[in-house]
């Protein structure tokens, strides 16, 4: 049966979402963008229309689900018209207060009618992988998430290029961050938590970021005893940044942070050759032995699209396909854990990701 899907933000991530499944035969794709120049550009490869007047609903009638790539600050409206559409919501914000306003709207959702928000990368795909290794473990005691999105070829002293909306990067960099510690879900502080390590013969550092665990704080409350996430870059990045952010106090809501975007767009190059590095380690019980496993995935650019485009916008495919098709009727809020990772995996949306994985996982 077609699955219609009204695809809301016409940019870099929600241009690919909507090109790979228009070009599926199961999916009928509605395009949408406030910019006349993006619906035109696109209107060749699937329909698009107009957004005027922040007019939701009725892009949403008759339709199956809508994805919003659009700003968080969009989002609880996109949700609130889905709801009464009666069209399942997903989307890509890494914004918490966003997710919890569309956490409310979801009790109100329609047998069936699904609120799925954070379906990208991170959160998305970390956290259906990171949850995978709690089913692996007797008991398990720690999982750390880590998740970049690089330039391939650096060459400033920050190390690092624009590669995705600087409104969500400067969020992850000031915004307080979720975690548990000795069993406790805690806020800890942005840009602290800095260590140090190697993929593949390359030395990366990683640092405390906010919105990157989604629901998993709740999901595994009293099952582990330390979970964090943090942002990969390579050394010397997160001094930087703390200089700006708390030296400087940029990261200040309001016209401070406002400021600090306008200085990263005009100031730092935008790329599309990058790369995005995964990587979740894990350790917990199986017999009486505290065991360690992990699972690593390296995700490069093409000639066409970014690494970024290619990670985020296939997740999210993946994710919207494997719900949308799914035998289990779920009404609400639905977190992105509830999905299993082999299945996540071997649909046929995951190629990048069955390819991108380093190493062999030796399961428990």
């Amino acid at each position: 049966m077609i699955k219609r899907i009204v695809v809301l933000g016409l940019g870099r991530i929600g241009s690919s979402i909507a090109g790979i499944l228009a070009a599926d035969k199961n999916y009928q794709v509605l395009g949408a963008d406030i910019n006349p120049a993006a619906v035109q550009e696109h209107g060749d490869f699937f329909p698009c229309r107009l957004i005027t007047n922040h007019d939701y609903s009725s892009l949403l009638k008759d339709q199956d689900a809508v994805i919003s790539a659009l700003s968080f600050n969009d989002n609880p409206y996109v949700a609130q018209a889905a709801l009464e559409s009666g069209c399942s919501y997903f989307d890509l914000t890494e914004d918490v207060r966003c997710t919890e306003a569309i956490k409310t709207i979801a009790r109100q959702a329609v047998k069936g009618q699904v609120f799925m928000p954070q379906c990208g990368l991170a959160p998305g795909f970390i956290g259906i992988l990171a949850y995978s290794f709690a089913q692996k473990f007797e008991q398990l005691d720690s999982l750390k998430l880590r998740v970049g999105a690089l330039p391939e070829f650096p060459s400033n002293q920050m190390m690092y290029n624009l590669t995705w909306n600087t409104e969500g990067l400067v969020n992850e960099y000031a915004n307080p961050c979720e975690a548990i510690k000795n069993n406790k879900i805690t806020l800890i502080e942005p840009l602290e938590g800095r260590e140090e390590f190697s993929v593949s013969g390359v030395t990366y550092e990683a640092f405390n970021t906010s919105g990157g665990l989604a629901n998993l704080c709740q999901t595994l409350d009293g099952k582990v005893r330390e979970l964090t996430y943090k942002t990969i870059r390579y050394p010397g990045h997160c001094s930087l940044m703390r200089f700006l952010f708390n030296d400087l106090r940029l990261g200040e809501e309001g016209d401070r942070r406002r400021m600090l975007m306008d200085i990263l767009e005009s100031s730092v190059a935008t790329t599309s050759q990058d790369l995005v590095l995964i990587s979740v380690v894990a350790t917990g019980y199986a017999g009486q032995k505290l065991q360690q496993r992990s699972r690593t995935f390296l995700l490069h650019h093409t000639i066409d699209q970014s690494a970024i485009q290619i990670a985020t916008a296939t997740a999210a495919v993946t994710t919207v396909d494997l719900m949308l098709h799914s035998k289990v009727l779920r009404t609400g809020f639905v977190e992105q854990e509830v999905l299993d990772i082999e299945s996540f995996l071997n649909n046929e949306f995951a190629k990048s990701y069955r390819e991108a994985e380093l190493g062999i996982c030796n399961p428990i």
